[in-house]
């Protein structure tokens, strides 16, 4: 992350990027706080359900057998970071333009069509998913991945089971908004689906975006609304909470894999819970008209990459923090 702020810094200065380091800092608190009562108030419970005779010395003992000061030791200066770095990748998003303006929708839409057969990704399965309630349903998921990821992120982030795993989640999931969401979205700087007509003048969308507005009449498409307000951030200045468009490669399915890939070694529900969330996403992104198909095939190959990489990273750590402990130094 510091190594992240450093880069963000000069590249805000270079392209004369506007940067708001506290964007999330009251809804950071918010969650916090929501998740510390919501924990509490289950622990408490499950405390009084059991009867003790001095409920307080049995609450901190069950606290102290949960590992509660270990977890907030590691947990919470990562907490604490966390909003500036989202803030950071936030006001970075938002200038893209500025450093790359917007080009490749046009390659993009060419390669897309290549490789599904000379048509647009949304036109094969408009036909399954061109009803209302499906829509729906898949914007409802859509939606519901920014409580995905926070749950998890921070799920890993106050995590004492597996040393070497959270710092491998954690690691992969700094790079994967680093060099996916900056990176990646600054070198093939394209807007998607939904904008190439404001932005382009290409109704090459038009049809979809059709389908989108008629079925917002009698179940609501939330996208709509997100891309109204993406578009009418875009002409401010300075960057605003969840502002920024960017297309290719997918931070939302990036996301949601580096979840699979984190969730399938607990097997059972939470594997299958991982891989259906992940199709959602991907289905979602291109039936709402937020991305290519391309898109998010690109995230589910580069994300692997840099879970592995990670893993090195973390490897690489901790045996040097092992030599370390063995070797101390005299200083």
């Amino acid at each position: 992350m510091f190594v992240y702020a450093l880069v963000a810094f000069a590249a805000a200065a270079r392209w004369n990027v506007p940067v708001n380091v506290r964007l999330y800092s009251q809804g950071f608190l918010l969650f916090g706080s929501v998740v510390t009562v919501i924990l509490f108030a289950v622990i408490s419970t499950r405390v009084m359900l059991e009867r003790p005779q001095r409920l307080f010395p049995a609450l901190r003992d069950r606290l102290v057998a949960n590992e509660l000061p270990n977890r907030l030791i590691i947990g919470l200066p990562v907490a604490l970071v966390l909003p500036v770095f989202f803030s950071l990748f936030t006001s970075m998003k938002g200038g893209l333009s500025r450093i790359v303006p917007f080009y490749a929708d046009s390659t993009i839409m060419a390669i897309d069509r290549t490789i599904h057969g000379g048509v647009d990704a949304w036109k094969i399965l408009h036909p399954l998913l061109e009803y209302g309630p499906v829509t729906f349903v898949l914007n409802f998921f859509y939606n519901l991945w920014f409580a995905e990821m926070v749950i998890i992120l921070f799920c890993v982030t106050f995590s004492t089971s597996n040393e070497r795993l959270r710092s491998q989640y954690l690691v992969a999931f700094v790079l994967t908004w680093a060099l996916l969401g900056n990176v990646a979205a600054s070198i093939f700087a394209s807007v998607g689906p939904a904008f190439v007509m404001p932005f382009y003048g290409d109704a090459t969308f038009s049809p979809l975006m059709d389908y989108l507005q008629t079925t917002d009449t009698t179940y609501p498409v939330w996208a709509l609304k997100a891309q109204g307000n993406l578009l009418a951030d875009a002409a401010l200045d300075g960057p605003r909470s969840g502002s920024g468009i960017s297309a290719f490669p997918s931070l939302h399915v990036a996301v949601a894999t580096l979840n699979a890939i984190y969730l399938w070694r607990f097997g059972g529900l939470l594997r299958w819970a991982g891989i259906a969330f992940l199709i959602v996403i991907q289905l979602g992104a291109v039936h709402l008209a937020w991305h290519y198909g391309i898109d998010g095939y690109a995230s589910m190959l580069a994300t692997p990459v840099i879970w592995a990489v990670a893993g090195w990273l973390s490897k690489a750590q901790r045996g040097q923090n092992r030599l370390q402990v063995e070797n101390p130094s005299p200083l």
